[in-house]
């Protein structure tokens, strides 16, 4: 495997551990730990760290090391904001592009996986829809903009104390726009995505709090 695709694949799994919490915010991270966890030598690792790093969930401290960048209450709300600001915006361009097959698939994956209860396919689905009617709204800059604030909600989303309640929940909102993008009701999928936006964050601080 070349250099390159090792500093891919090395981006790509460390990525996906911190994105699902499997480093935790604030995560000490020693480089030859992380070497020996993916079998690949130090050099691609360095350039993943510094791929990392421009995504804003590693810090490189001087002096102390390498981290997982924090989750805050402040960066959380300022999450939240983005998402209400940003979003309607996204569906209304993405709204004519999205097709009905896919929408179809993602409706049988939210069935499967609300039936088996399985949370972290469920996650991961979140995850994937929302940055599916991203793709659809074909302006690159926005693109760029929700997929670092997705990839930084998927942390969120993830955390231990986050509700297995409002993992269901938020999966059955998630089925009712589906069913309003399907009839094309463009004005009650927006309202009902920000209904969905709201709930979200009502039960995170709330079970923050508890």
């Amino acid at each position: 495997m070349t250099t390159k695709n090792l500093k891919i694949k090395a981006y790509t799994t460390l990525k996906q551990k911190i994105l699902n919490n499997e480093l935790k915010p604030n995560e000490y991270l020693e480089e030859k730990m992380l070497c020996e966890m993916l079998g690949i030598s130090r050099t691609p690792i360095r350039e993943a760290i510094s791929l990392l790093v421009q995504d804003n969930l590693i810090q490189v401290i001087p002096r102390k090391g390498i981290f997982v960048t924090g989750i805050t209450v402040q960066s959380s709300r300022e999450l939240f904001e983005a998402r209400h600001l940003l979003e309607p915006i996204i569906l209304e361009l993405a709204f004519k592009n999205l097709n009905f097959d896919t929408l179809v698939e993602f409706r049988e994956k939210f069935l499967n996986a609300l039936d088996k209860k399985d949370y972290p396919l469920l996650h991961e689905l979140d995850y994937e829809f929302h940055n599916y009617i991203t793709s659809c709204c074909k302006n690159s800059f926005m693109i760029k903009i929700m997929n670092n604030l997705s990839d930084h909600f998927q942390r969120v989303r993830t955390q231990e104390f986050y509700s297995e309640t409002r993992t269901e929940n938020g999966a059955r909102e998630h089925l009712e726009l589906i069913e309003l993008f399907i009839q094309g009701d463009l004005n009650l999928s927006i309202e009902l995505l920000q209904k969905h936006i709201s709930n979200t964050e009502f039960y995170y601080f709330r079970s923050i709090i508890e």
